[in-house]
């Protein structure tokens, strides 16, 4: 019979295979905002276990520190940007879609006299409508707009900085979704911790040599013997490889990060956008 604590939580599972390998569920990451939902099956030779994995993440797409070496990389293509936002034709595009954008300029007269702005002319319009809408509820959505055509009208430095902020203060409000599918292969080790665990049978891979160490073992403090944790790691075992030129194997992420069935994070993120990311 299935606990309805096990209901709870997502997890299907007998009781005769609970206390033998994990079959199937959801864990959360207590160091970070990402879940990990599995299903495990015992292969033909009882010894091995493969289990496929989801991992779904939300992650901010920028940190506040990261602002300093944003402005001053900018201050360096600076020289660059004057002689981009000295075209008359790029300037007045500017000013057209932060007219549309604002309601200041109807959408068909912009188009009217600037075709080239709109390969699929219904999509564009549905599109800036929608973006109109946005922006009459939220008016700092319009912030980049705006810096770009401050820097049309006076292409200073100052104002090219404007661009960097405005950016970098909507990216502080946006957050990345990711999901990543993934299988992994286990092997039990009886003498690993407190009553052992499946852990990744793998092999150094990539020129760090990188092996994964992550493993599925029993919550000690469930009395049921139907929870499991996972513990996601890797190791590489040649620090002093390089991965690419200038990033070394010693900089490969080995700590630890454990899933747990309890979901006890509970963020507030402030995600006024949000993006789809491919990791």
């Amino acid at each position: 019979m299935i606990s309805p604590l096990a209901c709870l939580f997502g997890l299907v599972a007998s009781t005769t295979l609970a206390a033998e390998y994990p079959t199937t569920g959801m864990l959360y990451n207590q160091q970070e905002d990402s879940s990990l939902s599995y299903t495990c099956a015992l292969q033909q030779d009882q010894q091995r276990l493969r289990c496929d994995f989801i991992q779904t993440a939300v992650r901010k797409k920028a940190k506040a520190a990261d602002l300093e070496k944003k402005l001053a990389d900018a201050r360096k293509n600076y020289p660059g940007a004057v002689k981009e936002f000295s075209d008359p034709k790029g300037c007045n595009l500017v000013s057209v879609w932060l007219g549309m954008a604002s309601g200041q300029i109807s959408i068909d007269a912009a188009l009217a006299r600037n075709p080239e702005i709109a390969t699929d002319v219904t999509k564009f319009t549905e599109g800036m409508i929608r973006l109109r809408e946005d922006a009459k509820a939220n008016p700092s959505m319009l912030d980049s707009f705006r810096a770009l055509a401050g820097m049309c009208d006076h292409p200073t430095e100052e104002n090219y900085l404007k661009i960097t902020k405005a950016d970098h203060d909507k990216d502080l409000r946006t957050c990345q979704v990711s999901s990543n599918p993934f299988t992994q292969e286990f092997v039990w080790v009886s003498d690993f911790a407190n009553g052992g665990a499946w852990v990744v049978s793998s092999q150094p891979g990539g020129p760090c040599g990188v092996v994964e160490l992550s493993r599925f073992e029993k919550d000690q403090s469930d009395t049921s013997g139907l929870f499991w944790r996972y513990v996601a790691r890797k190791a590489a075992t040649n620090p002093s490889g390089t991965v690419l030129p200038g990033l070394s194997c010693s900089a490969v992420d080995q700590g630890e990060y454990v899933y747990d069935w309890q979901k006890t994070r509970s963020d507030h993120m402030q995600c006024e956008f949000v993006e789809f990311s491919p990791i």
